[in-house]
C-alpha cells in the first residue's frame, strides 16, 4: 500500500521525533489494512477500537527500535499511594530499553526478582531513565464513517485532543510529548487541512504546540471510510 507523506512544522528534540511516530504509526495502519484486504476479512482497520489500535501500535513502535511503555503515569501524579490513582499516559517511548524512575509501580514491573543464579560480579543495572528523558504520547481516534467500535467521531476529536495536549503542556517533568490521531475518513485533502487546523485552533488556545506532522493513506471501504489518516501533535511545556 502506498502512502503519502507532508510535514508541516517541526518536531519535538530527543533521538525520538514526532516524524518518527508517524512513519510508524502509518506503517502500522497501513500493515494491518493490507492483511485484511489478503484475508477478505468483512471489517476493515476502521473497525477498531482505540484499544485494539493501541494494541497494534505497540506492536509497530517495538519493530520500530523505540521500546514502548503503557499506561504509564504522569510525573506529577507519580507519588499517589493508591496504585490506581493518578493520571496516566497511553505510551511512553524510550530512546534505549530502560526503566523509568519516576514511577516506583514501573520500575518495579521491570525488575526481575533476584536468583541464587546471579553473578555477584555482574556489573549494576543501567541507571533509569528520567520523565525528560522519554517520549510521552497520548493516542487519540475519530472516525466519519464507522459501524462498529468506539473511536469517536471525527467533530468531538478538536476537543478532546486540545485536553490531551493541555495535560502534557502542564506537567513540568514532561519536555518531550505528543498527542497521536489515527482518523479515517472519506476526503484526504479534507482530512489534512482538519489536522491543520486543529494545529492552529490549539495555538491560537494558547497550547504550545510545536507543528503537525502529517501522514495518510488510501484503505479499502467497508465502513464508508477510504482514507486513514496520521496526525502528530508535539507539544511543549506551558
Amino acid at each position: 500500500m502506498s502512502r503519502s507523506d507532508s510535514s508541516l512544522g517541526r518536531s519535538t528534540s530527543l533521538s525520538i521525533s514526532a516524524a518518527t511516530v508517524a512513519d510508524a504509526a502509518v506503517a502500522a495502519v497501513c500493515a494491518d489494512a493490507d492483511a485484511r484486504d489478503l484475508a477478505q476479512e468483512v471489517r476493515g482497520v476502521d473497525s477498531l477500537d482505540e484499544r485494539a489500535l493501541q494494541s497494534m501500535l505497540e506492536t509497530a513502535f517495538i519493530a520500530a527500535g523505540l521500546h514502548p511503555l503503557r499506561e504509564i503515569r504522569l510525573p506529577r501524579r507519580a507519588d499517589e499511594p493508591v496504585r490506581s490513582a493518578g493520571s496516566r499516559c497511553d505510551f511512553v517511548l524510550r530512546p534505549m530499553d530502560r526503566p523509568l524512575g519516576h514511577d516506583a509501580e514501573a520500575l518495579s514491573a521491570s525488575e526481575e526478582p533476584p536468583s541464587l543464579f546471579d553473578d555477584p560480579d555482574a556489573p549494576p543495572p543501567p541507571p533509569a531513565l528520567e520523565p525528560e528523558e522519554v517520549f510521552w504520547l497520548e493516542l487519540k481516534t475519530g472516525s466519519a464513517c464507522r459501524d462498529a467500535g468506539d473511536a469517536g467521531d471525527l467533530a468531538s476529536l478538536p476537543r478532546r485532543v486540545k485536553i490531551d495536549l493541555a495535560r502534557l503542556a502542564h506537567d513540568e517533568a514532561v519536555h518531550h510529548a505528543a498527542v497521536l490521531v489515527v482518523a479515517f475518513g472519506i476526503d484526504e485533502s479534507a482530512l489534512v487541512a482538519q489536522a491543520v487546523a486543529l494545529d492552529h485552533h490549539a495555538a491560537s488556545d494558547g497550547l504550545p504546540t510545536q507543528g503537525v506532522v502529517v501522514r495518510t493513506a488510501p484503505i479499502s471501504d467497508r465502513h464508508g471510510n477510504d482514507t486513514a489518516l496520521v496526525a502528530v501533535y508535539p507539544v511543549g511545556r506551558i
